[in-house]
């Protein structure tokens, strides 16, 4: 992971610092003054250089997290890449505000062309984006995308040939000179993506083909309007707030899914603490005491109800919980093992930090594996520790037994293939940042350790503590 965050930052950093350069250099000619340089100019530079900016800074808070694994996830983020691109090639071409490099022929010919050219280039990849979102058979993208690329290619080719054709060098294929020839090669694949959104929107939600047809027309209304009115561009701005509109629709379905694998997490983590085995011994523990020990009894029963009463409130409750919660249901589980185990098992409790929140259904999981899995091994029991305490950044939950421990392969086998664990520890990944570590060593005990970072703690007191 870090490897993919030190070469994004290591390709985007100097795009950033090259924008921000050529934004303060355009600040200085605006301050200077220049009555031969047209104030609708200066804005459109800076605009574009601004939203250039802004995607770059997108794609780095998407590519740095290195969850693209699915064809249009990718394909979204050549299409911030290449806006940016754009973006910057147009500001170029405009021959306003800069000096230097940037004011060089060579770089306002190559800016021109970037910029002439690459909105035939974004249009290809959203109609693939859009595609394999809908299907992902690289056998329908063919035969969907053959037309719609062809037409895209032909106007490229044009913006390749007026580098050498054009009557006036220093403008080739500008748009005010080829008004309907760009309308037609950019409206034809508009109009074709358009009818697609509507042929599949079966297969969008109603939000997701909003927001793809809302593209469509906006950007097309933007050639339009550069057309009608000379001196303005307007569609690479325009792509780029739309992008920017489809990231947040984006974020919002991760965190749709987010919440779907919580969910199947809870049921899982619920279904796996109702185990038959364990209810089938509490319920014999339970009748036996029922003719030796009445009170005893009617305590295991209270025990027993709460302890499946949190479980099947998991299903509910999607919010974090205090600590003081989830001690009090661990303290029924133990209960309940208690009167199965007698002396053979002991508990040792202190627990002097409570302010602090996790996921349900997280303390008592631990506590079960350590004491079958820990102290209940050994022909005499032992003793399960639940010790809290906090440092200057973190709060730490410790739950140790001294039962047989792992050997180094055991404490690899276990963290990988225990269900339980595997399930706690993502459960603390996603909901508070937070981590589970193991320490083991045969014939010893077992350590296991969580650790929750104070500053999302104070995010959640302010958010799921003002629930409670």
């Amino acid at each position: 992971m870090m490897n993919r965050k030190a070469t994004v930052y290591l390709i985007t950093i100097p795009v950033l610092l090259l924008i921000l350069q050529m934004f303060f250099e355009m600040l200085a000619f605006a301050c200077r003054g220049n009555s031969e340089v047209r104030l609708i100019s200066l804005i459109s530079v800076a605009m574009e250089l601004l939203c250039a900016l802004l995607t770059c800074s997108v794609f780095i808070s998407i590519a740095r997290n290195g969850h693209q694994q699915r064809l249009f996830e990718k394909l979204f983020l050549w299409m911030l890449a290449w806006n940016t691109l754009a973006l910057l090639g147009d500001a170029v071409s405009w021959r306003t505000g800069f000096t230097g490099i940037f004011a060089a022929e060579p770089a306002v010919r190559i800016g021109s062309f970037i910029s002439h050219s690459s909105g035939y280039v974004l249009m290809v990849l959203f109609g693939i984006y859009l595609l394999s979102y809908i299907n992902e058979d690289p056998l329908e993208l063919k035969r969907f995308l053959v037309l719609f690329i062809g037409l895209c290619a032909d106007g490229f080719l044009l913006v390749v040939m007026s580098q050498f054709t054009a009557s006036d060098p220093q403008y080739p294929w500008d748009i005010s000179d080829h008004p309907w020839v760009a309308f037609f090669f950019m409206m034809v694949p508009t109009v074709m993506i358009s009818a697609t959104i509507l042929h599949f929107r079966k297969k969008l939600s109603n939000r997701k083909a909003l927001i793809f047809l809302f593209y469509e027309v906006i950007c097309a209304a933007s050639v339009v309007a550069e057309i009608l009115i000379g001196g303005l561009r307007l569609y690479y701005i325009t792509s780029a707030f739309l992008l920017i509109l489809i990231y947040i629709d984006i974020q919002m379905e991760h965190e749709k899914e987010k919440e779907q694998e919580l969910m199947q997490q809870r049921i899982s983590m619920m279904l796996s603490q109702i185990q038959p085995h364990f209810l089938f011994n509490v319920l014999v523990s339970m009748k036996s005491l029922c003719r030796i020990d009445p009170e005893k009894a009617e305590m295991a029963l209270v025990n027993f109800t709460a302890f499946l009463r949190v479980n099947l409130n998991t299903l509910t409750n999607s919010e974090n919980v205090p600590f003081e919660r989830e001690l009090e249901h661990t303290r029924h589980y133990l209960h309940l093992e208690k009167m199965r185990y007698g002396d053979d098992l002991s508990v040792t409790i202190c627990t002097p930090v409570t302010e602090f929140f996790l996921p349900p259904l997280t303390l008592q999981p631990i506590v079960e594996n350590a004491v079958h899995h820990g102290v209940m091994q050994r022909e005499r029991g032992g003793t399960v520790t639940i010790l809290t305490s906090g440092t200057e950044r973190e709060y730490l939950i410790t739950v140790s037994d001294n039962g047989v421990g792992f050997d180094p392969g055991g404490l690899v086998r276990l963290k990988n293939d225990h269900v339980g664990l595997a399930n706690v520890r993502e459960r603390l990944r996603i909901s508070c940042g937070g981590t589970l570590k193991i320490d083991s060593a045969e014939d010893k005990g077992t350590t296991v350790t969580i650790v929750l970072p104070k500053k999302r703690q104070e995010e959640m007191k302010c958010t799921d503590g003002f629930l409670q």
